[in-house]
């Protein structure tokens, strides 16, 4: 068992979009929302210890140094406790994606630990076990256990797979501001949103139904950070982008394009001329999950 390894991929999760209503009784806001991940993000590697353990490494994980209950950890906590298991582990934590950055990151990172602890400790939970498990722990986590191309309603509970679906190609820029969900929240309750209206994929027309599609908490995340406007004009001014939008409550924004080879060349074009920003050329909704590795 020592010389076991299992390596997870924790995908950015991308809003491609967002319709969310008036929070209800007891304070959660319901959501409509088409959700891809990208081919690019974190990476989890486990391996058998006699206690659970966390290291980090990679530039965007400074900001979580001191963090001593890391989501990452309280998802292996839990699993250990609903297993029945006094086994350990010694979890690396490989950081690329932004804190705070509407990417899903720490859901995404919490996904990917349960995924390969449920191998490493060889429970053989279905996804859907570990999905009603992690509900507990965040409402974007059961929806990154899948990775894969979804429609998520309620408060995020509600998952739908979408099956067939033609991969898209795109770049995902963050200028390095993280903004605080909360703060988007409150402004957007402030402007007294409307009851939820949900809008089903339309999969056969999705540029045309994208377009048309919003991100409901734009407006309330670019009161809480105007700077955000900005990532979204440079965005649009890299090549020809088929659509422009911002991810999640924020900061990240991501733009669509016909090809690879665009959303490559609009990447080189940000990357050198933004060098201090994240500036990543995606494959979405290609669907990752059990991209894991045995060694």
């Amino acid at each position: 068992m020592t010389g076991i390894e299992i390596v997870e991929h924790a995908g950015a999760k991308v809003n491609l979009t967002l319709r969310v209503g008036r929070a209800r009784e007891d304070g959660y806001h319901p959501l409509d929302s088409l959700v891809v991940f990208a081919d690019w993000g974190d990476t989890i590697t486990v391996r058998p210890a006699s206690g659970l353990t966390l290291s980090l490494s990679g530039e965007a994980s400074r900001a979580l140094a001191g963090e001593g209950n890391n989501l990452v950890i309280r998802a292996a906590r839990a699993l250990q406790l609903a297993a029945g298991i006094d086994s350990g582990a010694a979890i690396h934590l490989e950081k690329r994606i932004p804190v705070s950055a509407g990417l899903g990151g720490g859901s995404a990172d919490a996904a990917a630990t349960l995924r390969a602890l449920n191998r490493l400790w060889q429970l053989d939970w279905p996804i859907e076990d570990l999905a009603h498990l992690a509900s507990d722990l965040g409402a974007d986590i059961p929806a990154c256990l899948y990775s894969q191309p979804l429609r998520m309603r309620g408060i995020g509970e509600w998952i739908e797979l979408l099956g067939e679906f033609t991969p898209l190609f795109g770049v995902i820029v963050n200028a390095g501001t993280p903004v605080s969900t909360a703060d988007v929240f409150r402004r957007f309750d402030a402007a007294g949103p409307a009851k939820l209206t949900e809008s089903a994929p339309d999969l056969q027309r999705l540029p045309a139904w994208l377009a048309v599609e919003p991100n409901d908490l734009e407006a309330a995340a670019l009161s809480v950070a105007p700077e955000i406007a900005r990532t979204l004009d440079v965005l649009a001014a890299a090549g020809q982008p088929g659509l422009v939008r911002m991810s999640g409550s924020g900061a990240s924004c991501f733009a669509l394009y016909d090809s690879r080879d665009a959303s490559r060349q609009a990447a080189a074009m940000l990357a050198a001329a933004l060098p201090d920003w994240t500036v990543v050329p995606v494959q979405l909704g290609a669907g990752q999950l059990g991209a894991g590795n045995n060694d």
